[in-house]
């Protein structure tokens, strides 16, 4: 989906318009942790994280695991693998550092039931695929429900990933296809919707989008209802600052929608050697983009920003290293008051801790 070469001109002009916040030094910064897995056989307890300089532990507690997926905590809805999240929560209770779950929406490789089920389009015919189907109000329903559950557990906050989404050859279930036809009273031609550029694509991204906000909006209230104290984050694509026509054709996400439901904040999926990979960009290119990506989503959201750097490889789960880390964070604009290392393992906390105090 995403391009295969950097425009410089995207570089120079693509920023968005708007004042600057107050720059906050890095020292000032809060430092996150998002943990990749919930099964280690110790866990990072709460006085090393503060120790370590880190304000917030984010726990995996969905698995998307074919065979044996399911959630880490009890909902009455779907499959627990086991309780993970209630040891973390007794572990955490009335510590300085906040626990957050981190949770998925739609796609659950375990997704077996053909009713819930979206379509997507591939090699000229459609067919079933394991994400939850946002135009089944049934599905909706479900999801609603799931992260009310979620969030009437004792934790403070919840991050929800980034399968919040649509993407291009999706949403073309009985539902979607109903939705079409509905909403622009044209018969549902799949050819037509999925062609770029035409009326029907057009038509069929706006559907997209506006569902995907609709099922944001579902999540928000029911959290909120549950706890109206608890906070949510949203794991937002890196494309989203620079290009955001593009992500709202390629995700169906639409920031101007969006940015007013209530999300406290924005965890921008800043993973640098992912960016290099897919833009095909030299390391000169790849800094630069990665500097203009964060000031452009400093200008979107200001203190709602969290900027997540990448930990470990994706592909080979190695760490990073430490110079690496250090050439990308020094990068991030003043103005950041939040950076989240994802997705990482306890024994990453040495090198986060070098890396965010330097001097010690």
């Amino acid at each position: 989906m995403r391009g295969t070469s950097l425009c410089s001109l995207l570089l120079i002009f693509s920023s968005l318009a708007g004042e600057a916040p107050p720059p906050v030094s890095a020292a000032g910064r809060r430092h996150e942790i998002q943990l990749r897995r919930n099964d280690y056989a110790a866990v990072a307890a709460p006085a090393r994280l503060q120790a370590s300089g880190l304000s917030k532990a984010i726990l995996r507690v969905f698995s998307d695991d074919e065979a044996n997926g399911g959630l880490y905590f009890s909902s009455g809805l779907f499959p627990v693998v086991r309780p993970a999240l209630s040891q973390w929560t007794g572990e955490y209770s009335g510590k300085a550092v906040p626990l957050w779950a981190w949770m998925g929406v739609r796609r659950f490789a375990w997704l077996r039931d053909p009713l819930l089920q979206d379509r997507e389009w591939s090699a000229g015919e459609g067919r079933p695929i394991s994400k939850l189907d946002l135009f089944n109000p049934r599905a909706l329903e479900l999801i609603g429900q799931l992260f009310k559950r979620l969030a009437g557990q004792p934790i403070q906050g919840i991050l929800i990933q980034d399968d919040l989404a649509i993407l291009q050859n999706e949403g073309l279930s009985n539902w979607g296809r109903a939705s079409f036809t509905h909403h622009r009273g044209l018969a549902a031609d799949t050819q037509r919707m999925l062609a770029k550029g035409s009326d029907y694509n057009r038509a069929w991204e706006d559907i997209k989008a506006g569902r995907v906000t609709e099922t944001l909006a579902r999540i928000v209230a029911a959290c909120r209802e549950a706890n109206p104290a608890i906070e949510i984050g949203l794991n937002v694509h890196y494309e989203v600052p620079l290009t955001p026509q593009r992500a709202r054709a390629w995700y169906a996400f639409d920031i101007s929608t969006i940015a007013p439901l209530g999300i406290d904040f924005f965890y921008l999926m800043a993973y640098h050697r992912q960016m290099r990979a897919e833009m095909k960009l030299e390391e000169g290119d790849s800094r630069l983009y990665f500097r203009r990506t964060l000031e452009s989503a400093l200008r979107l959201w200001g203190p709602r920003l969290v900027v997540k750097m990448q930990v470990r490889d994706w592909r080979t789960s190695e760490p990073i290293p430490l110079d690496e880390l250090k050439a990308y964070y020094d990068l991030i604009p003043d103005g950041v008051e939040r950076v989240c290392f994802a997705a990482a393992d306890p024994e990453d906390i040495p090198i986060i801790f070098q890396l965010i105090n330097p001097d010690l």
